[in-house]
This record gives structure tokens, C-alpha cells and sequence, in this order.
């Protein structure tokens, strides 16, 4: 009684006539009860992510650079997210016997508040350092998120919702970004306060998604899957096929990633009210993206998506080859929000397709610890190439490595897929 009682939220009309909203409330209020209680939670978290993540995400970087962190620190900085994926083979299995929300609930209520200790933090190896340990600390979220999000969500609608959830989380977090610039424009030591505050919200966030209840579930103590599971998805030729495809792609993605905040920084001389705006615009089109996305990959093969996210991702790199201009980057900004919309939600929706719900988590640890070695090589690869060669040359090669990559998407992937 009490699920539907607070999933009736979802189908409260927003006033008198016909808008977007009646009409996704309206769908949404034809699911199922526990795709439902999800969605309802799932999106309260989202919410405050948003915030979280706008008032944080944008300035890492850029922060960072402007305190003194050195060309390697910035790789670090960048590649943190990547390498703290590779931990996520450790986590395939209910090996607390918790069930799998509390891997999503508890690692990253611990890293979001771990970062409560930048009030502390002036050294840019400290810097470094926490931003660092906070993403090893929320690993373990990504495979128990997507078995979460196969269990809970109907197949034929799962993309459209987790985009819904998406697009919440970037509308917040646009507003969130702007507002941590005009924060940070006062003075880049700012943030000595600003990140606490976000940590708080991102805190928050988290605990919402412990109520979510999972189907079917037994939670029962579970050994840290052998080699044999964990190798498991790298034997299935479609799965295979799309990791050769998207690991040259995102290899080139990853090499050109440091660069960007390096470029901006010592070369457009970017401010940090400026930095703000590149993160409003990210998430616009990340939040336009993940309607966009939704939709397409519900509709069309994962040839066809795979190939499109492919494209646009060659177009950041060679936008940042081509010119310079503070105001013509923030055009690459875009297109980076619209990606990284389509990335997302492409990697989730393939595993989800192709796995069965008990090989979700296994699929997903393989993918983001494959992701978690291409990021722990590349972004410090790039600034290598950065130093030696000057950015063009960086760029110049994730372009070709993009190329590569959606010539391998169009002879691998099955069409039918």
C-alpha cells in the first residue's frame, strides 16, 4: 500500500491541457508497481546527484590545474574514474551476502563523504590524492546498478527510463554548475567549501537508493567470483566483438581527455565563472542527449547506436584541433554532453541485451575493468604526447583512433543486434 501510495507522484497532472510531462506521467503510471517504486527512488537520487555532481564534476580539472597540479596530476585527476573501475571485478558477486543495493548505497555514501575533508585540502597532491581515493571508494556500484536496473526494469522500456533519470540529474546539474562557477569566480579557493557542501547532497543522494527493493532477490553470502565466471562474458563472440569495437574508440576518447583541461587552462585561459557555463552547456545536451538516446536505442540496433555514439565522439577532438576559441570549444562541450549521454546508456543497454539478469553483474565488471585499464593507460599517454608533441598531435590521434573505432563497430557488430 505504501509503494502506491508514493508512486502515485508519477501520475498527478501538472495543470490543465496537453504537455511532455502529462504524457511521460501518464506512461509511466501504466508500469508495472516495482518498475514503478523504482523509478521513484532512482529518480530522487538522481536529483540530488545533480547537484552533487554540478557543484563538483566541472571543476575538478580546472581546479586543479589553477592550484599547481602538474601535467601528471591532471592525468590522475581524469583518469580516477577509470581506474577505480577495474576494482569493480572484486565486486560481480554478493560477497556480504547485502543484497546487491547496498553496493550501490554504502561505497558511494563513503567516497561522497570522504570528500567533507577538502575543507582541509590547499596542496594539489592532496587534491589529487582524495579525488582519487573517492572514486576507488565508489566502484562497487556500477555491476549491482545495472543488475538492479535488468531486474527492476521491463526490457522493452529500460533505456526510455534510465534516460528519464538521466535527464533529471543533468537538468540540476546545470543549474548546479553555473552556480559553482559564479562560486569559484570569487576565488578558485573556493572550493574549499563549495566541494563539502556538495558531499553533503551527494551523501544524501545516496541513502535514497536504499530503498529500492529488488525482485526476487536472496540475499545470500556469495564467493568472489572465480577466474572462470569472471571470464565468462569475454566468451561470448558478440560481446567480444562490441568490447574490440568500443575499446579502440574509448582509448582514443581517454588519450585526449587531459588534454582538453590543460588546453583551457594554459591556452584559452579559461575563468572559472567560464568553466561554470562549459558545465551548464555539458549537461544541456547531456540532459537533451539522454532523451534523444533513450528513444533512438529503443528503437534501432545496438549497430546503429554504437555507430552514431562513435561519430559524434570523433567530432570533440577535432573541434579542440581546429581552433582555440573560448566560444567555439564550448560548441565541443556540447557535443562531449551528448556523448557522454549516449555512452552511457549504449553500455548499459547492450549488457542488458545481450546478458542473461544473473551474468548482468560479470558483463558489466568486465566492461568497466577493461574501461579501468584503458583509463589507467591513456590520459597519462596523452599528456605524455601533450609534452612532447603539443596537443594538436593528441588530437590528431584520437580522431584516427575514433575512425578506427567505428570502422570496427560497422564489421563486428552484428546489424541485427
Amino acid at each position: 500500500m505504501a509503494l502506491a501510495v508514493r508512486s502515485t507522484f508519477l501520475s498527478r497532472k501538472t495543470g490543465a491541457g496537453f504537455n511532455l510531462m502529462t504524457v511521460i506521467t501518464g506512461w509511466i503510471k501504466k508500469l508495472p508497481l516495482h518498475a514503478r517504486h523504482t523509478f521513484y527512488y532512482d529518480l530522487r537520487s538522481a536529483l540530488l546527484f545533480g547537484l552533487f555532481g554540478g557543484l563538483i564534476f566541472p571543476f575538478m580539472a580546472v581546479v586543479g590545474r589553477k592550484i599547481g597540479a602538474t601535467n601528471f596530476q591532471i592525468a590522475m585527476i581524469v583518469s580516477a574514474t577509470y581506474v577505480s573501475n577495474a576494482f569493480a571485478l572484486l565486486w560481480t558477486e554478493d560477497v556480504l551476502g547485502a543484497g546487491r543495493v547496498w553496493y550501490v548505497v554504502w561505497p558511494n555514501a563513503a567516497g561522497r563523504a570522504l570528500l567533507l575533508l577538502m575543507f582541509f585540502v590547499t596542496s594539489p597532491m592532496w587534491y589529487t590524492i582524495l579525488i582519487f581515493t573517492y572514486m576507488v571508494i565508489t566502484a562497487p556500484a556500477f555491476p549491482s546498478y545495472a543488475s538492479i536496473m535488468k531486474t527492476n526494469y521491463p526490457d522493452g522500456i529500460r533505456a526510455r527510463l534510465m534516460s528519464y533519470v538521466r535527464a533529471s540529474t543533468a537538468f540540476l546539474w546545470i543549474i548546479a554548475s553555473a552556480a559553482g562557477g559564479w562560486y569559484l569566480q570569487r576565488d578558485t579557493y573556493n572550493y574549499r567549501y563549495l566541494f563539502p557542501f556538495a558531499a553533503v547532497l551527494g551523501f544524501l543522494s545516496a541513502l535514497q537508493f536504499r530503498h529500492i527493493k529488488v525482485r526476487r532477490e536472496n540475499k545470500t553470502r556469495e564467493s568472489v567470483g572465480g577466474f572462470a565466471e569472471l571470464s565468462q562474458p569475454l566468451r561470448d563472440p558478440a560481446f567480444i566483438r562490441f568490447l574490440i569495437a568500443f575499446s579502440v574508440f574509448e582509448f582514443g576518447l581517454f588519450l585526449a581527455s587531459p588534454v582538453y583541461p590543460l588546453v583551457l587552462v594554459d591556452e584559452a585561459r579559461i575563468s572559472n565563472f567560464a568553466a561554470g557555463i562549459y558545465g551548464a552547456v555539458f549537461s544541456s545536451l547531456w540532459l537533451l542527449g539522454f532523451f534523444f538516446w533513450g528513444h533512438f536505442m529503443d528503437r534501432y540496433s545496438i549497430k546503429s547506436s554504437v555507430l552514431l555514439v562513435f561519430f559524434i565522439g570523433c567530432l570533440v577532438p577535432l573541434i579542440y584541433l581546429l581552433t582555440r576559441s573560448i566560444y567555439i570549444l564550448g560548441i565541443a562541450q556540447g557535443a562531449a554532453g551528448f556523448l557522454y549521454a549516449g555512452m552511457e546508456l549504449v553500455s548499459y543497454i547492450v549488457i542488458t541485451r545481450m546478458a542473461k539478469p544473473r551474468d548482468v553483474p560479470r558483463y558489466m565488471a568486465a566492461h568497466v575493468a577493461l574501461e579501468g585499464v584503458r583509463g589507467a593507460l591513456a590520459p597519462f599517454l596523452g599528456t605524455r604526447l601533450y609534452t612532447l608533441f603539443g596537443a594538436d598531435t593528441v588530437f590528431a590521434a584520437a580522431i584516427i583512433l575514433g575512425a578506427i573505432g567505428i570502422f570496427f563497430a560497422w564489421k563486428l557488430i552484428e546489424a541485427k543486434s
